[in-house]
């Protein structure tokens, strides 16, 4: 979600997800996947920045550009209490 100003002053939480297209014409205008239009206050490129920063917050592979190796893990324990350790570290 990222918060964004309508033309009135009126704050409004958007869904970043929804967010099918943003133009500017001279003024910003969101286009929601449901077809909804919303002008607001904030410039294109704010926009953009603030759905970027949403997505690294809830998709850190996104953010570090760099993919998960779960080679590194292994399972440790008994099947009622499995640890996940990475390998080469022992139990303290």
């Amino acid at each position: 979600m990222i918060e964004v100003t309508r033309i009135n002053d009126d704050p409004v939480i958007l869904n970043a997800e929804l967010i099918e297209m943003i133009e500017a014409r001279p003024d910003t205008i969101i286009t929601m996947t449901t077809g909804k239009k919303i002008l607001v206050a904030e410039s294109v490129s704010e926009v953009v920045r603030r759905v970027i920063e949403y997505r690294q917050i809830i998709r850190p592979i996104i953010r570090t550009n760099v993919p998960l190796d779960f080679t590194e893990y292994t399972v440790v324990g008994d099947a009622e209490s499995d640890v996940v350790e990475k390998r080469g570290k022992g139990r303290d």
